[in-house]
């Protein structure tokens, strides 16, 4: 079971995250459930008091006139619970680098926009994403890459858990897989064989990288930054590519 806390001070936004996260709920029979909507971050403290517990928080950054904004909960927060995952929901895109510097490890960022469709498929991205499972279970059975990790033994690797690939600087002629888990796997491949495998949704961020474009949430300077903290090489020639492909911003 994830338990979710939303917490923004627009009550319009507030109620839209609550119907985002309660329609992914009931289209994939997620053993999810929202544990608290407010537009108070001081409800949030209290109840995170009263039931402690890791969280799934979508937070908004920016909390009006009150002396504390986003970042500043999300810090009491994690100093609380530090396994709980922090989304930060967001039309202040130039605060990323705040964050990025604050220390806080943000699971996630959804842009705030009046397309309710993109804003729904950015709160699926992250319930799905810590739950570890596939983002469109109709498709499970035949989203995935069959890698040789033996003599005549293979392993079967579901497309949707795959980060990103790299070249394996240990063993020449090999690449690593790099799992939302945060586990690896290397095998002998080469970067053209791999990209040419996994699909659409994948890219090159870098000569020696392939990144999942479903679990970018933004570009920093030399890398592509995933949900959850992982990070990634990236080329200034390709940037510009992977920010429009990945539909995120430089921060």
């Amino acid at each position: 079971m994830v338990d979710i806390i939303i917490c923004d001070d627009d009550k319009f936004m507030l109620d839209m995250s609550a119907d985002a996260v309660l329609k992914c709920i009931a289209k994939d029979s997620l053993d999810v459930r929202i544990v608290c909507a407010t537009q108070d971050f001081k409800e949030v403290l209290l109840y995170i008091e009263k039931n402690p517990g890791n969280y799934l928080y979508f937070l908004d950054i920016d909390f009006g006139r009150s002396n504390l904004n986003g970042v500043d909960v999300a810090k009491i927060i994690k100093n609380k619970e530090p396994l709980s995952k922090i989304v930060f929901v967001t039309s202040h895109a130039d605060m990323g680098m705040d964050i990025l510097k604050s220390g806080v490890e943000a699971f996630g960022f959804i842009e705030k926009t009046a397309d309710r469709n993109k804003m729904l498929q950015g709160y699926k991205k992250y319930i799905h994403l810590l739950l570890g499972s596939t983002l469109d279970k109709e498709q499970e059975s035949e989203s995935s890459v069959s890698l040789l990790i033996g003599i005549d033994e293979y392993i079967s690797l579901p497309i949707s858990q795959i980060l990103y690939v790299d070249t394996d600087k240990a063993v020449s002629h090999f690449v690593r897989y790099h799992t939302i888990d945060g586990s690896d796997l290397s095998v002998r491949d080469t970067m053209e064989n791999v990209l040419k495998n996994l699909g659409d949704d994948f890219m090159k961020s870098h000569r020696s990288v392939i990144i999942n474009k479903n679990y970018v949430i933004s570009v920093s300077d030399g890398v592509v930054n995933f949900a959850g903290g992982e990070q990634a090489d990236c080329s200034f020639r390709l940037k510009n590519e992977v920010m429009r492909k990945c539909g995120v911003k430089k921060i």
